[in-house]
């Protein structure tokens, strides 16, 4: 029998994951994922690779999702990721289906060969694997109209995008990245007579969302209902405070070092995991405080650098923001503020920067705080404050108003 460490496994499987084109940040998230995989199978089975620890491993999972502990969703990634690393194991290739079972679209074999000659040719553009589903969705279509493959059409392409779009749940800018590379394989091989330029179509962007952030009396509320006589609500306190007072990403405050802070200058100073970015903020003697505290009096002991531990055996850094989300959502729920859509701990990044515009402080230093590259990147985080937005409308002094509360009762008199 074959004895493989279950790094040589996850190694494999993360290569995969990388290969199928992935962002950085998601395959961060499996990374950091694979890591307590690992470090379970190091305790459990000295490292080795077996199913039955990655069962148990499992197991483990299931039960702190029913104690509350995870979240559904995240319990469900976890599952997910385990999927992934035992099809590996068995056979050397990723499962990345999001359940088990079947493909819900399979071509005939000639169909499939032709899809896998387009991956391969676009190796370079990266994400070919996600295209993989809408291709063989694409040539299902076109067998079961009786097209032969040579005889395909501009028209042919326009049609399954209207047979698609009432269905798909997908991105639809995916199926028409997918559909140009058929499109430019075929002519490139002159496989069928094709002239239109679908490269020319571009997909317009969804409206950009306003989404509400904290406001200082949600964070109060949220922070006055921390624990602070508990390990965890000091921790959680600090890290709440640091994120509203700074706008750090939850990445950034994960991975903040005991060497970040400067306690005589008052300053953290992070390299941005997003932008490669470094910056240097300010920090108020309450956040300052709220780390200290954590440290010196809740933080179980610890060689490694970075400040924030997890709570839970075995002791080490978090891996993933997700816990930190999940921090914001119980808080949130205790202290009775509403869960807005979309609104989660990023959201206090951008409550950090409205309450700067709102005091006053000019674009160009709000982007330089955030860490931003170009003032339209600090433009999305800025909410507005309708009291603010009512002393930009004009008076009346120039329209006659006769009905309302605004009417007057004598000419120059406003009720």
């Amino acid at each position: 029998m074959h004895v493989r460490k279950i790094e040589s496994v996850i190694n494999g499987m993360l290569e995969q994951v990388k290969a199928y084109g992935l962002k950085e940040t998601s395959i961060e998230c499996y990374r950091g994922l694979c890591n307590n995989v690992a470090r379970y199978f190091n305790e459990m089975s000295g490292g080795i690779y077996c199913e039955e620890s990655l069962e148990a491993f499992k197991s483990v999972t299931d039960e702190r999702c029913e104690n509350g502990e995870i979240s559904l969703d995240h319990c469900r990634f976890i599952n997910r990721v385990i999927r992934m690393i035992s099809s590996y194991a068995k056979t050397g290739e990723t499962d990345f289906s999001s359940a088990k079972g079947h493909k819900k679209y399979i071509p005939s074999p000639d169909s499939q060969i032709l899809i896998n000659s387009i991956l391969d040719e676009n190796k370079q553009n990266g994400s070919c694997r996600a295209l993989d589903s809408v291709m063989r969705r694409f040539f299902c279509f076109i067998e079961d109209t009786g097209i032969e493959i040579q005889e395909i059409s501009d028209d042919d392409f326009f049609k399954f995008i209207e047979y698609v779009s009432d269905s798909n749940r997908g991105s639809i800018s995916r199926t028409w990245r997918a559909l140009r590379m058929i499109s430019d394989y075929f002519k490139a091989h002159q496989i069928s007579e094709l002239k239109a330029n679908l490269s020319m179509l571009k997909m317009k962007g969804a409206p950009v969302k306003m989404i509400a952030p904290f406001s200082q009396e949600e964070i109060s509320k949220m922070v006055a209902c921390i624990d602070l006589s508990s390990p965890i609500g000091i921790r959680d306190n600090a890290i709440l405070l640091l994120a509203f007072e700074t706008g750090l990403r939850a990445v950034d405050i994960i991975k903040l070092k005991f060497e970040d802070i400067d306690w005589k200058e008052a300053t953290v100073s992070v390299k941005q995991s997003k932008t490669g970015k470094d910056n240097v903020l300010p920090l108020n003697g309450i956040v300052m405080n709220a780390i200290a505290d954590y440290i010196l009096k809740a933080r179980p002991p610890h060689d490694c650098k970075e400040i924030f531990l997890k709570s839970n055996e075995p002791i080490h850094p978090f891996t993933q923001t997700v816990s930190l989300g999940h921090m914001v959502d119980k808080y949130s729920l205790k202290a009775g503020v509403d869960k807005k859509p979309r609104r989660r701990f990023h959201s206090l990044r951008r409550s950090f920067a409205t309450e700067l515009s709102m005091s006053g402080v000019p674009l160009s230093t709000i982007s330089q705080m955030l860490g931003h590259k170009s003032l339209n990147e600090a433009r999305p985080y800025l909410s507005y404050d309708k009291t603010k937005m009512a002393f930009c409308s004009l008076d009346f002094a120039e329209i006659p108003i006769k009905n309302g509360i605004y009417a007057t009762s004598k000419e120059g008199d406003v009720e």
